[in-house]
């Protein structure tokens, strides 16, 4: 194997069981949770492992997205919350973007 291919950490899905069945499909390693605090367990778990560059987190398992970021943050994680159905993301405002890019908003 290279060095490369040695140095690569993949990813891992956090969600609810349900979900869990496609992402394993997938082939991705996927950790159930139920509820935040679960979240915050596995990605604590995670970081002890040291084997994953990115946890991904199905954002209906979540109600607090800024706590999970803070304890993603604080463990070393990158954490990418990821918008489901059930918890969809908001529209972007792109003209509210650009005009605050700007220093117009």
């Amino acid at each position: 194997m290279s060095e490369k291919a040695q140095e690569y950490k993949g990813g891992v899905i956090i969600g609810d069981e349900e979900s869990s069945l496609l992402f394993r499909a997938l082939g991705f390693k996927m950790l159930i949770a139920a509820n935040e605090d679960e979240v915050i367990d596995h990605l604590k778990n995670v970081a002890k492992e040291g084997r994953y560059a990115l946890a991904i987190v199905l954002k209906h398992v979540i109600r607090d997205e800024g706590r999970v970021r803070d304890a993603a943050k604080k463990l070393g994680i990158p954490v990418l919350i990821l918008p489901t159905r059930r918890a969809p993301s908001k529209p972007i405002d792109i003209n509210a973007l650009i005009a605050r890019a700007l220093g117009f908003g």
